[in-house]
């Protein structure tokens, strides 16, 4: 029951803000507010998207007892995916232009730097990563178990 709860948390971070700039609250339901040209999106956007209705599947299959594992661990595993692949892509641009890769830093720059970010982080961010955090650990323990 737990693991239905932390995937619907991670559906609905959809509709709850994400970030603040000046007043502004954003969220990934702003998509549907755009006009967006969805034949020219890149994969990422519809990996995006599928990880909230993939979360939704997966609350609805372990309210109703049906094994929801995989969808569970696909669902909390996307966010990630994208983060690692976006990253990869990163260092192989910086690479390609022969720039040199940045150092880790100041561990305490970082906290700094994340006091900073904090302030516009909104609860929506956080529901999402989290449950997607706990997605994977659920959807692994679901597989697991065969349920």
């Amino acid at each position: 029951m737990l693991s239905a709860l932390i995937a619907a948390v991670m559906a609905a971070s959809f509709f709850l803000p994400w970030m603040e700039f000046f007043g502004e609250t954003m969220s990934p339901v702003m998509i549907f507010d755009q006009d967006v040209p969805w034949g020219d999106m890149p994969w990422q956007f519809y990996a995006f998207l599928a990880s909230f209705a993939l979360a939704a599947l997966g609350a609805l299959l372990a309210l109703i007892r049906q094994p929801a594992g995989v969808i569970m661990l696909v669902a909390g595993a996307i966010p990630f995916g994208l983060i690692g692949q976006q990253v990869l892509a990163a260092r192989d641009q910086v690479q390609d232009l022969g720039l040199p890769m940045p150092g880790g830093g100041d561990p305490e720059d970082l906290i700094n730097n994340f006091d900073v970010i904090q302030e516009f982080i909104g609860i929506g961010l956080y529901a999402y990563f989290g449950a997607a955090a706990l997605l994977v650990l659920f959807g692994l323990g679901r597989l697991l178990r065969g349920a």
